[in-house]
């Protein structure tokens, strides 16, 4: 199926907010307290419950991941290329106006002045003084839209060292471009055989994950594993898993919602990569109607494509 420039930045950018927006109702839960809170399974930003963690946030808004995917993307505008160091200097600057839900690890390294002059160095140092050993889901979303690099792995690899620079999560990293880089190039998901090739190009414990994508079902990654929430290899094997077995935009997007756990960045990585896989109209109306600044997305969407245009 050949889908349109526009229709593959709009679905992935979309399916990436929709994904955050309606994961954040599931997200730190349990399968069971998923089907306790929403008996009927959540299908609509309106269901989303008022807890103390989710009453930080209007029912259709994003988190801090989409956030960072839109820092990533201005940056990209700005310049017409993936700038390290830009993109840092605007997730400083993003972190100076105080969002409210960083993780700790994110603050750890945002805070540091020197994050944005030197952001590898920068971040290298925290890893070692502090003692940071997160392998955790949150870098992939960052390394996105490496396909639209002339070197998608390489550049996914960079733009994960902004905040992960260990192994495993850069591996991931790579994992994901080589995927989201069929979907944008070729009009169709890399094969099984591909992917895994790339997963077994260090020995980093990412293979079995790819394995378990083409061969398992969602519940063997035990998403809501409460010690292992944030495990880059799952949020990075359950969006695999979608492309490969979903047909549908919202199939993949209420499974992983359903799965709880670290359910917004799931859902987020997944819903993106099936908006490349079946462009932004496939998306139901629903959850574009009801996200709170859509109109932001639409006009970064639009400035994108005129970069990307400009340079073929």
């Amino acid at each position: 199926m050949d889908i349109s420039l526009k229709e593959k930045i709009l679905g992935a950018l979309f399916g990436y907010a929709i994904g955050d927006s309606l994961g954040l109702g599931t997200e730190f839960m349990t399968q069971k307290e998923v089907s306790r809170r929403y008996p009927n399974g959540l299908q609509d930003y309106q269901q989303i419950i008022r807890d103390a963690h989710r009453a930080q946030w209007k029912r259709g808004s994003w988190t801090n991941d989409t956030e960072i995917v839109i820092k990533v993307l201005e940056s990209y505008v700005a310049l017409g290329k993936f700038d390290y160091k830009d993109i840092a200097c605007r997730l400083r600057e993003w972190y100076l106006s105080n969002p409210v839900d960083l993780t700790r690890h994110q603050r750890i390294l945002l805070s540091r002045e020197d994050y944005a002059s030197d952001p590898f160095e920068s971040v290298s140092k925290s890893w070692q003084k502090i003692g940071l050993t997160e392998n955790s889901s949150e870098c992939l979303g960052k390394t996105l839209f490496a396909f639209l690099s002339s070197d998608p792995l390489s550049t996914a690899v960079n733009l994960c060292r902004l905040s992960h620079p260990q192994g495993r999560s850069t591996m991931a990293s790579r994992v994901i471009a080589s995927m989201t880089h069929s979907l944008f190039s070729f009009n169709k998901p890399a094969s099984y055989e591909t992917i895994l090739g790339v997963a077994n190009e260090m020995n980093e414990n990412v293979a079995k994950y790819v394995e378990q994508a083409f061969f398992g079902n969602i519940d063997e990654f035990r998403l809501d594993d409460p010690d292992k929430y944030w495990d880059v290899r799952k949020a990075m094997g359950a969006a695999l898993w979608c492309v490969w077995h979903c047909d549908s935009i919202e199939e993949a997007l209420l499974t992983i919602v359903a799965e709880g756990g670290d359910a917004d960045t799931n859902a987020s990585l997944a819903v993106a990569l099936m908006g490349l896989k079946y462009g932004y109209s496939s998306i139901p109306k629903k959850y574009i109607d009801h996200l709170i600044d859509k109109d932001r997305l639409f006009e970064l969407a639009d400035k994108l494509i005129s970069t990307i245009e400009s340079q073929e």
